[in-house]
């Protein structure tokens, strides 16, 4: 049972970091927030509302991956192997928006 709340409140506490996070980035135009970028770096950018919202959505989707990650977890924990099938696809699915992100951050970048 304490496990369980654990998890529930570390992953629904990521999702509302990521989102918070989009929401900076997104909609008030934070993009020192992005890691890398400050003044220096600003001139090596080419389209920053792109960047923007690249980095908008990879927030959004690996909050929204986090936020349904406690549900799945407790649908198929009674299956054998259920949760290291949910871990996989986890972080299998965090893994590809991430080279995802990375190949599409190079169109954003001189």
């Amino acid at each position: 049972m304490t496990a369980k709340l654990i998890e529930v409140l570390v992953m629904e506490g990521i999702a509302v970091l990521l989102f918070i996070f989009a929401y900076q980035i997104g909609v008030k135009g934070k993009l020192t927030l992005i890691a890398g970028y400050n003044e220096k770096t600003a001139s090596k950018v080419k389209d920053k509302d792109g960047l923007k919202r690249l980095i908008t959505r990879l927030c959004l989707l690996v909050g929204i991956g986090s936020a349904i990650m406690p549900l799945l977890t407790y649908l198929f924990l009674s299956y054998p192997s259920g949760l290291d099938y949910i871990i996989g696809g986890y972080g299998g699915f965090v893994l590809g928006i991430i080279a995802m992100v990375m190949l599409q951050s190079r169109d954003y970048t001189r």
